[in-house]
């Protein structure tokens, strides 16, 4: 399993600062000063570490439903090979946009994976978008298809939701 690096980089980051912080303020201050001081940098420590796991148990099941939004796409390419031609042309736009939703979300989240920057974050917030504009897509062709394209081009849809609202979570909107 992929570690994340973040938790070891804010402990090298606020390490420091913690230091300095506390050498600064230590001269002069009494003993419960001193510990409320200490008891504040354990908490905010703690906090910092929750929300890294959070924003980490976000990502991974962003990546998971990732994973099952590509399955869709294929089951959903078989299910609207039946449709007329204008609808089938429609509906695989669709799918193909979907499909670059869901591969651009996979990078995004890999990313986010490997280095919690902004940059990193922003990709999160893009893919979120294209997601959403793929969706509104699915729902375009829907209505064209008719039966079981519908019906897949609606999971399909469903599962670019779920996705969606991931994506969200993952950047903490």
């Amino acid at each position: 399993m992929t570690r994340h690096p973040a938790p070891r980089l804010l402990a090298r980051a606020a390490a420091p600062a913690l230091a300095a912080v506390l050498a600064l303020g230590v001269a002069g201050c009494t003993d419960a000063e001193i510990d409320e001081a200490a008891q504040s940098a354990k908490d905010a420590a703690t906090a910092a570490q929750d929300a890294v796991g959070d924003l980490r148990a976000a990502v991974d099941e962003a990546r998971a439903h990732a994973e099952e939004a590509r399955a869709q796409v294929d089951e959903t390419r078989a299910a609207i090979e039946g449709l007329d031609a204008e609808a089938r042309t429609q509906a695989q736009s669709a799918v193909d946009q979907a499909e670059s939703a869901v591969e651009e979300a996979q990078a995004a989240l890999d990313a986010a994976q490997q280095d919690a920057s902004a940059e990193a974050q922003q990709a999160v917030a893009d893919a979120e978008k294209q997601v959403a504009d793929a969706r509104a897509q699915l729902d375009a062709a829907k209505a064209a298809a008719g039966g079981d394209a519908a019906d897949a081009l609606d999971s399909l849809a469903a599962e670019l939701g779920t996705l969606g609202d991931d994506l969200r979570a993952a950047t903490g909107s």
